[in-house]
């Protein structure tokens, strides 16, 4: 166990795989704070007998970024140096999550780093030896990022504004815009993956031919969407190269989720109801 580090996951509707992925890291920290946005289904017994777990249920779903500066700001008062941040569906090798703490408090000019993170595979794939090379990243997604606490306050915490999805990209970008970098470490892993698999034709091919895919569901199109517009218009001065690029990875996922959603017409009402909330400056938790 490592006292310099908390760790925070957020869930939604867990099933037991996913309290199976907690356990590869749980006793490798501290303290584990758990956020549960379910509504309606309290989890706590999922917990019961771990010692370093402090659970959190008010029934209601808050989303990613007001749920993870609950646990950044519950993790500095508990005098925490650094937050693990990971999704209910993430898992560490033992030897991967060893390595990348390891490696976190042994990083030169600490003091500049605003979140560390490591790359991802669909399967468990363990770090290379002698390899792991830190690289400049523009954004780390939320899930096995490591959060800098002295700098939490200093960068703003997380924009609530944006409920879910981006929320790590606006961190990052916020980081930079004063002067910190982000760091991966390359050639060590953990276990993640973006998106639901599916295998699925087109509407275009009457769904005759099919091809495995990766999409996203109607109302994961709305948040993209809706705060892809978001981040453009807060950092397309500040970094006009990188909100180009980040538009076109937008753009293609939602074209994809589009063309291979079960039901076509109801992802596209989402992507125009995101436009038009986005206009009209409702922003946070989509409200029908």
């Amino acid at each position: 166990m490592n006292t310099n580090f908390a760790a925070c996951v957020i869930l939604y509707n867990p099933k037991k795989d996913d309290i199976a992925n907690i356990a590869t890291y749980s006793n490798k920290v501290k303290k584990l704070y758990v956020f549960d946005n379910t509504e309606g289904t309290n989890n706590a017994a999922f917990f019961k007998g771990i010692y370093n777990v402090s659970y959190f249920y008010d029934n209601e779903n808050k989303g990613l970024s007001f749920r993870l500066n609950e646990a950044c700001n519950k993790a500095i008062a508990d005098n925490f140096e650094f937050l693990l941040t990971m999704d209910q569906d993430s898992s560490f090798l033992d030897e991967n999550l060893d390595q990348y703490l390891n490696d976190v408090l042994h990083y030169p000019n600490k003091e500049k780093v605003a979140v560390y993170g490591l790359e991802y595979e669909n399967e468990h794939k363990k770090f290379i030896p002698n390899k792991i090379i830190p690289s400049k990243k523009d954004h780390l997604i939320t899930s096995a990022s490591i959060i800098n606490l002295k700098l939490f306050t200093t960068i703003g915490g997380f924009d609530e504004n944006l409920f879910i999805d981006g929320v790590d990209i606006d961190y990052c970008y916020n980081a930079m815009a004063k002067g910190f970098e982000n760091i991966e470490f390359k050639n060590n892993y953990f276990k993640h993956a973006l998106g639901e698999p599916i295998f699925r034709g087109t509407i275009y091919t009457l769904f005759l031919f099919k091809k495995k895919r990766t999409i996203h569901s109607p109302i994961r199109i709305y948040y993209m969407y809706r705060n892809m517009l978001y981040l453009e218009n807060k950092y397309k001065d500040i970094f006009p190269e990188l909100i180009v690029n980040l538009n076109r990875r937008y753009l293609y996922m939602i074209r994809k989720s589009i063309k291979y959603s079960i039901n076509i017409f109801e992802a596209i009402k989402y992507k125009y109801k995101a436009k038009s909330d986005f206009k009209n400056n409702k922003m946070g938790k989509y409200i029908e």
